[in-house]
């Protein structure tokens, strides 16, 4: 369970690296491309850090037997 959570924060990851190489959205004219460009590196960080957390739980369950918790 805890691989498919690490997979789908890195799915977000990738989606925000790709709107970063894409310039961010075109339907808000209003927005300057430094605003977009820290959204998408927010996003990219944020779901690097939640996969490493993730991960880390995940494989705290597999080394931990379950009368210690």
């Amino acid at each position: 369970m805890a691989l498919l959570l690490v997979l789908l924060s890195l799915l977000g990851g990738a989606l925000s690296w790709r709107a970063k190489r894409r310039g961010g959205a075109a339907f808000k004219p209003e927005r300057t491309r430094g605003t977009e460009r820290f959204v998408a590196n927010l996003g990219m960080l944020s779901a690097l850090l939640f996969a490493l957390v993730i991960f880390m739980q995940g494989s705290a369950a597999l080394i931990l037997d379950e009368c210690l918790r």
